[in-house]
C-alpha cells in the first residue's frame, strides 16, 4: 500500500508532468482540434473497419458527442462512411486522403512540442529521464493490462495496414510511395495465405490490436519474416522478443531452413531485435522512392 508521501510524489509529478505538456496540448487547440478529436482520429486510422460503438467503447465518448464530432469530421472531409457489405445497420468510418494529411499533421506538431519541452535538457538528463519513463510504464502495465498474441482474423488486415503506414510515416517520414507498397503486400499475403506454410499473429493488449508479426513461405524451405510492428507504448517490454520467438518456433515447426525480413536503417529498436535472435544482415539497397537516404536491408537467418 502506497505512503502517504508516496502520493504526494506522484500527484507532485503529474502536476509537473501535466505543466510541462500544457504547451504540447496547446498546440494541437491552436492547429484547430481538440485532443479528443486528435485522439479519435488515431483511432480511426488504425482500421478501415471503425465504427462509431468501437469508438465509443474504447474512448470512453459520450454517444451524443461522438455523434456532433464525426459529423465535424464528415464536413471537414476527414473522413467516409461505408455501409458494411453484411449487414446495412453497420456504417465503417475510415480517414481520407486529406484525413490522413491532417492526422499526419498534428503527429508532427506533437512531436515538435514534445521535442521542444526537452530540449533545455542534456542528452544525459534526456535518456535519464526516458529511461524512467519507459520502466514507469512497463511496470504500470504489467500489473494492469492483459497481453494475449492470436491468430489473425480477417478484420485484422485493415489494422495492419493502417498502422504499418501510420507509423512509419509518424515515425520514419516515409512517402506515399511506401504507403501503396504495403497495401500490395499485404494484400497479396492474404490472398495467397496458406495455413500450413504461413502464420500471421497479432499482440492484443487489453483486447485491442498491438501489434503483429507474420511468415510467408518463400521457396522450398525458406520463409520470409513480415509485418513485424509493435504499437509505440508496447515497445521495451518484452513482446518483440516473444513475437519473434513464436515466428521462429512456426518456421522450426515448418522445418524451414532459412528465414530473411527486409527493414530499414532507420528501425534500430527492430534490428537490435533481429541480432539477438540470430539475424545477419546480408545486403542494402537505395530506397530514395520512399525518403530522403532511406536504405532498405535484407537479413538472413540459419535454421
Amino acid at each position: 500500500m502506497l505512503t502517504q508521501d508516496q502520493i504526494a510524489d506522484i500527484q507532485g509529478f503529474n502536476k509537473v508532468y501535466q505543466n510541462v505538456f500544457k504547451s504540447v496540448d496547446a498546440a494541437i487547440i491552436e492547429a484547430g482540434y481538440s485532443l479528443t478529436e486528435k485522439e479519435v482520429l488515431l483511432e480511426i486510422s488504425k482500421t478501415e473497419r471503425c465504427t462509431a460503438n468501437i469508438l465509443i467503447g474504447q474512448l470512453g465518448i459520450d454517444r451524443s458527442y461522438m455523434s456532433r464530432m464525426l459529423k465535424r469530421f464528415e464536413r471537414l472531409g476527414l473522413i467516409q462512411k461505408a455501409v458494411s457489405d453484411t449487414d446495412s445497420r453497420i456504417k465503417y468510418i475510415h480517414l481520407t486522403d486529406f484525413g490522413r494529411e491532417e492526422f499526419n499533421r498534428l503527429s508532427d506538431i506533437q512531436n515538435r512540442q514534445i521535442a521542444c519541452a526537452f530540449e533545455k535538457l542534456s542528452s544525459e538528463d534526456v535518456h535519464a529521464i526516458c529511461s524512467a519513463l519507459v520502466m514507469t510504464r512497463n511496470k504500470l502495465s504489467a500489473a494492469n493490462d492483459v497481453i494475449t498474441i492470436r491468430p489473425f482474423k480477417q478484420s485484422d488486415i485493415e489494422y495492419v495496414i493502417s498502422r504499418h503506414k501510420t507509423l512509419y510515416y509518424a515515425e520514419r517520414h516515409l512517402s506515399g510511395t511506401f504507403s501503396a507498397y504495403v497495401d500490395k503486400i499485404v494484400y497479396e499475403f492474404v490472398e495467397q495465405f496458406n495455413p500450413e506454410t504461413d502464420c500471421l499473429n497479432i499482440l492484443e493488449c487489453n483486447g485491442v490490436p498491438a501489434g503483429s508479426i507474420a511468415i510467408k513461405k518463400a521457396g522450398e524451405d525458406a520463409a520470409q519474416l513480415r509485418f513485424f510492428m509493435l504499437e509505440p507504448e508496447m515497445r521495451r517490454r518484452g513482446y518483440g522478443n516473444r513475437l519473434m520467438d513464436m515466428a521462429l518456433d512456426f518456421c522450426r515447426d515448418r522445418n524451414y531452413k532459412m528465414v530473411f525480413l527486409l527493414t530499414i536503417t532507420a528501425q534500430v529498436v527492430a534490428r537490435h531485435v533481429y541480432e539477438t535472435h540470430g539475424f545477419c544482415r546480408v545486403s542494402g539497397t537505395d530506397r530514395s522512392e520512399w525518403g530522403e537516404g532511406v536504405i532498405e536491408e535484407r537479413w538472413e537467418l540459419r535454421l
